[in-house]
Order: structure tokens, then C-alpha cells, then sequence
């Protein structure tokens, strides 16, 4: 209850906390359409606060491409997980605990992006053939001498 008497300027980056606190009880609790919605608002605000290419950032990074992997949306979750893995290179090294997880998360998806293919609705109707191809063909009149 005491948490709630904190009041932290508009600005600040540590309001992000809430954000990803909520996303990851909701990704635990297996609602990742709800965690994704957490975990945008806390990049929102880490982007406009902190910049995108620190190392808090890339986990918010990380987290919301768990979030698209298990929504299977792996095309976005790739993306996410290239960036966090580039963010965490720079910033914490090839060696970091953190920088070996992003390069497992992008060979995961290189596996398993292959499996889901998308399928699309029918544009237009195709002629099949008739199911019966006797009936559909008429009967010829023999050509011969008449009695």
C-alpha cells in the first residue's frame, strides 16, 4: 500500500517498472496478447526516456519478441530478437550472460520459422471437373449405311 503514495515525475524512466512487472505475470500466467500490450508501454516510455540502444531498452526488446514468438508472429519476433541481440553485443559484450540468450533466441526462431506458413483465403473460384466424366460427354451418333 505504501507503493501507492510514490508519485515519479512523467518523465521518469523507472515508470517502465510497472509496465514490465505486469507483462511478465502476464506472460507467466499464459496471456501473451496481455503481456504485449504491458511490454509495448514500457518500451514506449524506456524509448522516449532512456533512448533505445541501452541495455534496459533491449530487454524490453527481448521480452516483447517472447511475447510475438509464442502469439506466432515470428517475422516480428525475429526482428526483436536480432535488435536486443545487436544492443546487448554492443553494449555488454559477445561473453554476457544476456548476449548468449539473444543469440539462443534468434537460432530458435531460425528452427522454427520455417514450420509456420501462413494460409490465406481463396481470391477466386476455380472450374473442377465433373465428377462423373461419362455423363458429362454426349453420346455420338454412329456414321453408317442405313438398312
Amino acid at each position: 500500500m505504501r507503493a501507492k503514495d510514490i508519485k515519479l515525475p512523467y518523465n521518469h524512466p523507472d515508470l517502465a517498472f510497472a509496465y514490465c512487472g505486469l507483462g511478465s505475470a502476464f506472460y507467466d500466467l499464459d496471456e501473451p496478447e496481455w503481456s504485449l500490450r504491458f511490454y509495448l508501454m514500457a518500451r514506449k516510455i524506456r524509448e522516449t526516456t532512456i533512448g533505445g540502444d541501452t541495455v534496459d531498452t533491449g530487454t524490453v526488446y527481448n521480452n516483447l519478441g517472447c511475447c510475438m514468438f509464442r502469439m506466432e508472429r515470428n517475422g516480428e519476433a525475429k526482428a526483436l530478437f536480432e535488435l536486443t541481440d545487436a544492443i546487448f553485443q554492443c553494449e555488454l559484450g559477445p561473453d554476457h550472460e544476456r548476449s548468449l540468450v539473444s543469440r539462443r533466441n534468434i537460432q530458435k526462431m531460425v528452427r522454427t520459422n520455417l514450420r509456420h506458413v501462413p494460409e490465406y483465403r481463396q481470391q477466386w473460384s476455380t472450374v473442377l471437373p465433373h465428377p462423373n466424366p461419362k455423363e458429362s460427354k454426349k453420346k455420338k451418333k454412329k456414321k453408317g449405311k442405313k438398312k
